[in-house]
């Protein structure tokens, strides 16, 4: 199988990641990003677990609309069916965002 990566934007930061498998759920993928390290032993990204006000976050992927240029949310489930990134119609060299969002608590 050829080498998939994706560019993942987050705080003004672009690392390139390789995805040993497309066809992994989103909320897996996400879960694997989380816990990424770098050749430093250090993880990649900073994810707080809450915002300036004190609500929980999640993250998720999301892709810039081509028309608007506005960030488009990747849910990783809709409904009972786990997402993936074909679901999305998101390829080799896509770049995604990391988008945070806070839940009331």
């Amino acid at each position: 199988m050829e080498d998939f990566f994706l560019d993942i934007v987050y705080k003004n930061k672009t690392v390139r990641f390789r995805v040993v498998n497309p066809d992994t759920p989103l909320s897996m993928l996400m879960t694997n990003l989380r816990h990424s390290v770098g050749s430093d032993g250090r993880l990649i990204f900073d994810f707080p677990s809450i915002d300036n006000t004190g609500a929980p976050l999640d993250y998720f992927f999301g892709k810039e609309d081509p028309e608007v240029h506005e960030i488009r949310v990747l849910r990783p489930r809709i409904g009972r069916e786990e997402q993936r990134l074909a679901d999305y119609n998101i390829h080799n060299g896509d770049q995604l965002f990391l988008v945070p969002d806070p839940f009331p608590g």
